[in-house]
């Protein structure tokens, strides 16, 4: 019995992470493709605060939506 419910939580763990992980990786393709002006990893790499806050709300923000899913 306990080994069955630790299985299912371990299963559980990693299909959130696998998830959570695509879904992150999707969100900032598409957020790269739909602002295809501007490179926003070059930008991130000559330290462009702006973009980089950018981003980063991009990623968290896709976070917490994938992470109410889950929960």
């Amino acid at each position: 019995m306990l080994l069955s419910l630790w299985g299912k939580s371990i299963g559980w763990a990693l299909s959130g992470g696998i998830g959570m992980g695509l879904g992150l990786v999707l969100s900032v393709k598409i957020f790269t493709v739909l602002t295809r002006e501007v490179d926003e990893w070059a930008e991130v790499k000559k330290n462009n605060l702006g973009m980089s806050l950018i981003l980063s709300s991009v990623i968290l923000g896709t976070a917490l939506v994938i992470m109410m899913a889950v929960h």
